[in-house]
């Protein structure tokens, strides 16, 4: 992660070297991405774009992950927002030993190996990471309890609560799991809290994120609800937000999709997104389907929030044709009903290293409707490296992709 003090971010911002958007990690408590990853500097005059997702602890100890958490991480490495929020409960947890935790934190990592190195993930903690003390199998395992879980919570994600700047706008991970507090924002981490949210009053945006909600669904079926209870102090807590530029509230906890208003809570957001795959807690109709959230905020500060159900979005090879020996083909799918396009960031393609030198590859994309074919202006090779069995391995720079089918041609110019 890149990281400056704000001093230095305001001397190289007179000296005419460093956007006033630059980015840094908050002095004191920094947050780790688990997958590893760099967060970049923001590109100049670009929307601010990052993802909300959450809840994919599997349905029992020792169960596979939930396919759709794979779908989840395929689509975000072909979106490659700026970073990513997780709303907590990476793993099933409750263990029996610290190897065993362990090993489940490894699972999460091999479903999220799409944006390893690529898109940084910072998450806030669950009850299922960290949790008290359990049952042992045997004395040297007697910290698999809450000690435990901390310590390697915070070996993969850096801290339990924390926050990062990014292009002008901060964002505060919160720890709704402590043991001792549980469901609640109190003592050294309120008081942290404040003095964030204090120092940062200036921000053009704030973002926070935490497990349990702050506003539970109504639609939620009844015995989940009754074992899912609020932030129990979040009237002091919305009343702090409301001084200060936060715009929303994402958390997980409830497994499902929720979303109160700011009309209703003093221009303040509250999103429940708690749809990675932990078993549902309510029909599709009342939020209860997988889910991610893409987020953007534009130059002039302007959100929006897309709401996405995933296995609509993906890329598929197509097969060469007659005559097409010398061409690499592919489809790019979006069926998703969005206000505006999706960026894609991330797209690649292995091709045959007999089509030519890399600096000799272009690319040409045409939209499919019925059985007519629209140009896409605006595809081209970006990058090409040499990739093993006789490919090359090209990166496509691609426009948005709105609701459709886009079939992409790799060949020699």
């Amino acid at each position: 992660m890149i990281r400056t003090t704000g001093g230095l971010v305001l001397l190289l911002a007179l000296l005419g070297l460093a956007s006033p958007f630059a980015l840094h990690a908050a002095a004191g408590r920094p947050l780790t991405s688990f997958p590893a990853a760099d967060l970049k500097e923001p590109a100049a005059g670009a929307d601010v774009l990052f993802i909300v997702s959450g809840d994919n602890r599997p349905t029992a100890p020792g169960t596979p992950m939930p396919r759709v958490l794979g779908t989840i991480f395929e689509e975000i490495g072909l979106i490659r927002p700026d970073f990513v929020l997780w709303t907590g409960d990476t793993v099933y947890g409750y263990c029996e030993s610290r190897e065993e935790l362990e090993q489940e934190y490894q699972a999460f990592l091999k479903a999220a190996k799409p944006i390893a190195g690529k898109v940084p993930l910072y998450n806030s903690p669950g009850n299922h990471e960290i949790h008290t003390p359990q049952t042992c199998k045997t004395p040297a395992d007697q910290l698999c309890g809450a000690p435990c879980s901390q310590d390697l919570f915070r070996s993969h994600f850096g801290q339990l609560y924390g926050s990062f700047d990014y292009a002008g706008a901060h964002f505060i991970a919160l720890d709704t799991a402590d043991p001792q507090q549980p469901d609640a924002i109190t003592g050294d981490q309120l008081t942290w809290l404040k003095e964030d949210l204090e120092s940062h009053k200036d921000a053009r945006a704030i973002f926070v994120f935490s497990h349990t909600e702050f506003y539970s669904s109504p639609l939620i079926d009844t015995p989940d609800g009754n074992s899912h209870p609020a932030v129990a102090n979040r009237w002091e807590l919305q009343d702090l937000f409301r001084r200060y530029p936060v715009k929303a509230v994402f958390s997980g906890h409830e497994h499902l999709y929720w979303r109160e208003p700011a009309a209703q809570h003093d221009g303040i957001d509250y999103f429940i997104a708690g749809g990675a795959g932990a078993p549902l807690y309510a029909s599709p109709d009342r939020g209860g389907f997988s889910h991610y959230i893409v987020v953007r905020l534009t130059p002039d500060n302007k959100l929006s929030y897309e709401l996405i159900e995933p296995g609509r979005l993906f890329v598929e090879d197509a097969p060469a044709g007659p005559g097409e020996a010398k061409e690499a083909k592919l489809w790019i799918v979006d069926s998703n009903d969005l206000q505006q396009p999706l960026p894609l960031r991330g797209v690649d393609l292995e091709v045959p290293a007999s089509l030519g030198r890399c600096d000799a590859l272009t690319a040409t994309a045409q939209l499919k409707r019925g059985d007519a074919w629209t140009p896409v202006e605006g595809a081209a090779v970006d990058t090409c490296t040499p990739a093993s069995g006789g490919k090359q391995r090209v990166h496509l720079k691609l426009p948005p992709l709105a609701r459709g089918s886009v079939q992409v041609t790799v060949r020699r110019r």
